[in-house]
């Protein structure tokens, strides 16, 4: 016996709502990520005054900003460089 039409539309939003979750589930998990390796970074370079920057880090969620965030930190001199990116 075929599906009735609600049952369709009933299906294709539950499978939609499932990839939304997945979608959002994958990038928590990358933001997680980038935090981790973020405050590794700053306490490796920085030590604890590095560690002062987490509480700002931790409030941005483009995953973008994050990655860029990370990346300064390998070639940074001074912690006013990161501090200049985390304020952008």
């Amino acid at each position: 016996m075929g599906k009735t039409m609600a049952q369709a539309l009933i299906e294709e939003g539950m499978e939609k709502g499932l990839q939304q979750g997945l979608q959002q589930g994958l990038q928590q998990g990358k933001k997680e990520g980038l935090y981790d390796a973020i405050s590794l970074g700053l306490e490796i370079k920085f030590g604890a005054d590095g560690l002062v920057l987490l509480e700002k880090v931790l409030k941005i969620e483009s995953v973008r900003k994050l990655e860029v965030i990370r990346d300064a930190i390998k070639t940074a001199n001074q912690i006013k460089d990161i501090e200049k990116l985390i304020k952008k």
